[in-house]
């Protein structure tokens, strides 16, 4: 599935993140479990709380940085799915 297909994406109440140096720590203050994001990772991550949609997220990240449209939906798509998995993103539906 890709990456643009994958949802609303929102972020858990039990959730906050924290921005050092242009890193992120994402963390569940419900289970503890925590998770680390690099410069990248971290623009990813205010994009999906701004827009809710891999789509939108995809649209501005090719606009500020220079990557292939396909390696970026792959890397989008991995890290919600890691982000998921954890409990640091909870994801409903279908894009329209």
């Amino acid at each position: 599935m890709p990456a643009t297909s994958a949802g609303r994406l929102s972020i858990p109440e039990d959730v906050v993140f924290e921005v050092l140096d242009g890193e992120a720590v994402v963390l569940n203050l419900k289970t503890g479990i925590y998770f680390t994001l690099n410069q990248v990772g971290t623009r990813a991550w205010q994009l999906i709380r701004e827009h809710g949609e891999l789509s939108k997220v995809r649209d501005v990240m090719l606009a500020e940085y220079e990557v292939e449209a396909a390696v970026l939906d792959a890397d989008l798509k991995e890290l919600a799915e890691q982000l998921r998995s954890k409990g640091l993103l909870a994801q409903t539906g279908a894009n329209p």
